[in-house]
């Protein structure tokens, strides 16, 4: 038995259900979406806008909620989930054994490098877990999976710089550090930029390993929403940067998402 039917066996055990995806998002997991979208914060009507998506809600919990998002003849499942690893990883576990053809990863995060702008769509190069969350995905808690570098699959992400290429879209890898807590990364920021991080966020690293125990190709995309090094702010934005952020993000992550399923 794989490390994921364990995880999988155990929650079975204690909880009446063993249709998570279906009980918890609403989700059919016999269904072959084109994709699944995990996105924390991210809401699908806003991202898909401009394509004028038929969107249906699922199934809504108080932090969570599972849609089916149709556009251009694609069919997704869609789960928002509020921000951190540990709610990326539960929503992410519950999709092994789904038929989902993907699972795309969408979110924000910050640049710790003046050279990266606001709106620029990264792919990590790699994920530095520096969060508690991914911790729990081994078989024993141990420290030294704390900042274990987690790599995302080199065929899927050569792909992804292929589609991103063929729509004249600019797609960077850059190292990413994954935190629990935005309020403390900056008192911590000297000695995360010593590990060779260029941007920072929550889930990346969690969302990776995930796809390595359920074994779906996993995409992670992010869109820069700040930047330490420039003094461009996560709260109090300007009304010039957030247009920025907001426009690049609703323009370049609906169209690589189509342009990768």
């Amino acid at each position: 038995m794989s490390l994921y039917d364990e995880m999988r066996s155990g929650i079975e055990k204690y909880n009446n259900c063993d249709n998570l995806l279906k009980d918890i998002y609403g989700l059919d997991p016999d269904f072959e979406y084109d994709a699944i979208i995990v996105a924390p914060s991210w809401n699908p009507e806003i991202i898909f806008s401009t394509y004028n998506p038929v969107v249906r809600v699922e199934k809504k919990g108080p932090y969570y909620c599972g849609y089916t998002v149709a556009f251009k003849g694609k069919t997704y499942g869609y789960i928002q989930v509020a921000s951190g690893a540990s709610n990326t990883i539960d929503s992410c576990l519950t999709l092994g054994g789904s038929k989902c053809k993907k699972v795309i990863f969408i979110g924000a995060a910050g640049a710790l490098k003046a050279d990266i702008k606001l709106g620029d769509i990264i792919m990590p190069k790699y994920s530095i877990a520096g969060d508690g969350g991914s911790l729990y995905l081994y078989e024993k808690i141990a420290v030294e999976n704390f900042r274990k570098k987690i790599y995302p699959d080199k065929e899927i992400s050569q792909r992804v710089i292929e589609t991103a290429k063929n729509l004249n879209i600019e797609v960077k890898e850059k190292v990413v550090y994954c935190t629990d807590s935005i309020f403390c990364e900056f008192y911590h920021l000297e000695e995360i930029l010593s590990l060779g991080s260029e941007v920072i966020e929550m889930e990346t690293a969690a969302f990776y390993r995930c796809m390595e125990l359920i074994g779906k190709p996993g995409i992670a995309l992010l869109c820069i929403s700040d930047n330490s090094a420039t003094n461009q702010s996560l709260v109090g934005k300007t009304a010039e940067d957030r247009a920025r952020y907001h426009d690049a993000r609703n323009k370049f992550i609906p169209e690589l998402v189509l342009g990768l399923t």
